[in-house]
């Protein structure tokens, strides 16, 4: 059991090294009384909404308590600053008065997303607190053992608000992120003012002047340059698409993770391409060994696959190709979609279509998806269109022999696609349905009829940016996200 530690009546004033490091971490306390109990209610009020038994109820009733540790920790250290001289009670109210108002204004799905916010945001400040000593001094003092714990719970339980969020509380992608924008406003706000009134308390008092208070703040940027840019990369982070942003359950930061080897494809490649097609396909959906050559010879640089370093399986393959919105709209079936030839790229375009994803890992696509990224951002490519096949919707019509095929289509279950195939492109981020289309392609569980969904490629709207930054800064960056999310 953690052992919570307190302030001690005889601690050092500035005991974080500096004045401004101290201000900094004495004003987010300050937050935590009222803030931990939002974000538990908020927790609890969605928790009601899940499953009898799910497992994700139990991760809820431990992250319950932890932040009530965290609370019952920050009233006492609130009170030890108070003690100091500092205005802390009169802070304290003006956040619980904040929260309260919070709390009316917002329904539950939207005090879920904001507290999923938080959640990500106290995380991210966290990680960079427990790298080394420049944010947080790691001595014996009572303040540093108490916020180190405190991080290390933040980080290791951050999670859990964002699979609740996930699972019953989806908001919408424009205001998951405006919320996302408030809490950010929120903390940057309130912290910014804790530390100017620490800041005028001990100027006031003679224990810091105009001078000290300017140069422990200026240390601290230049100092931390690096920490802050990394910082920022993962506030950018949140923009991603909310599946990509939930970390697996009980995933421990040092997890092994498999060493996959992603690259573009060669036509050497084609003979372990087929045993992956053929292990997941049928014989008439699965691809030629022609068609294959062809892609690859096509768009080299949009025909990607992940194997296994040690034996060399084909785990995932992607094959995607250049299309305009008149070919897209032109098309009756996947075939005059996948068709690549002459044409591609004829017609000015930053879409692409996916011809397929093949995969016996889970892993494989996760790797695919972040060699690819990076390169879709430098090349400027927008948005992906892909066929899906609508795999339950022989089994509804048994029972609907009159209703239309788009009453299934579109169709949501707790927000998201009824169909099991569609549902999985939506977590993917292929969140929009553009077509329904008879006669598709040959599946018989869809009774031949396929869906285009589009999906955003994350931070594309940037084009005009990621063109002039260099490759390996955008891997830089996409790695940095990985290890932030």
């Amino acid at each position: 059991m953690q052992t919570v530690m307190v302030v001690s009546g005889a601690s050092e004033r500035f005991w974080n090294q500096t004045p401004f490091r101290s201000y900094l971490f004495n004003a987010f306390s300050l937050l935590l009384p009222s803030g931990e109990q939002f974000v538990i209610r908020a927790m609890e009020d969605a928790a009601t909404r899940l499953p009898e038994g799910a497992p994700l109820q139990e991760e809820v009733a431990q992250f319950v308590r932890e932040e009530r540790a965290h609370q019952r920790a920050h009233r006492l250290y609130n009170t030890q600053l108070a003690a100091q001289g500092y205005n802390a009670v009169a802070l304290e109210a003006r956040i619980e008065r904040a929260v309260q108002g919070l709390e009316q204004a917002l329904a539950w799905k939207e005090r879920l997303a904001l507290a999923a916010a938080l959640e990500y945001l106290t995380a991210l400040i966290s990680r960079q607190a427990l790298r080394g000593e420049g944010w947080l001094v790691h001595n014996a003092c009572r303040q540093s053992s108490l916020w180190r714990w405190h991080c290390e719970e933040e980080v290791a339980h951050h999670g859990v608000a964002l699979r609740l969020l996930n699972e019953v509380g989806q908001v919408g992608y424009g205001r998951r992120l405006g919320l996302y924008v408030l809490a950010s406003l929120i903390l940057l706000g309130d912290v910014a003012r804790h530390t100017w009134d620490f800041f005028q308390t001990d100027r006031a008092q003679g224990r810091l002047t105009w001078g000290g208070g300017v140069r422990s703040a200026a240390e601290f940027v230049l100092r931390q340059g690096m920490g802050l840019a990394r910082m920022a990369v993962g506030w950018l982070g949140y923009g991603l698409p909310l599946h990509r942003l939930v970390p697996a359950p009980h995933a421990g930061r040092n997890a092994e993770k498999t060493r996959i080897e992603v690259r573009p494809l060669k036509a050497r490649d084609i003979p372990r391409l087929l045993v992956l097609e053929h292990r997941k396909w049928s014989d008439d959906q699965a691809a030629s060994a022609q068609a294959m050559a062809q892609r690859i010879a096509a768009h080299p640089q949009l025909c990607m696959g992940a194997f296994c370093p040690r034996t060399g399986e084909a785990l995932a393959s992607l094959f995607l190709k250049p299309i305009s919105a008149a070919q897209l709209q032109s098309a009756r079936t996947w075939a005059d979609c996948a068709e690549v030839g002459s044409q591609d790229g004829a017609q000015p375009s930053r879409d692409l279509f996916g011809i397929s994803l093949s995969s016996v890992s889970p892993q494989g696509v996760e790797a695919i998806f972040a060699f690819f990224w990076p390169r879709a951002l430098k090349a400027g490519w927008r948005q992906i269109y892909l066929g899906s096949p609508v795999p339950g919707l022989a089994r509804w019509r048994r029972s609907e022999t009159h209703a239309p095929v788009e009453s299934y289509v579109y169709a949501t279950r707790r927000g998201m696609p009824q169909d099991p195939q569609l549902r999985y492109y939506w977590q993917k981020g292929f969140k929009t349905i553009v077509a329904c289309k008879p006669d598709y392609f040959p599946h018989a569980a869809s009774l031949d009829y396929g869906v285009v969904v589009r999906g955003r490629i994350p931070l594309s709207s940037l084009a005009p940016l990621w063109r002039h930054v260099p490759l390996p800064w955008l891997r830089g960056m996409q790695r940095c996200m990985a290890r932030v999310l």
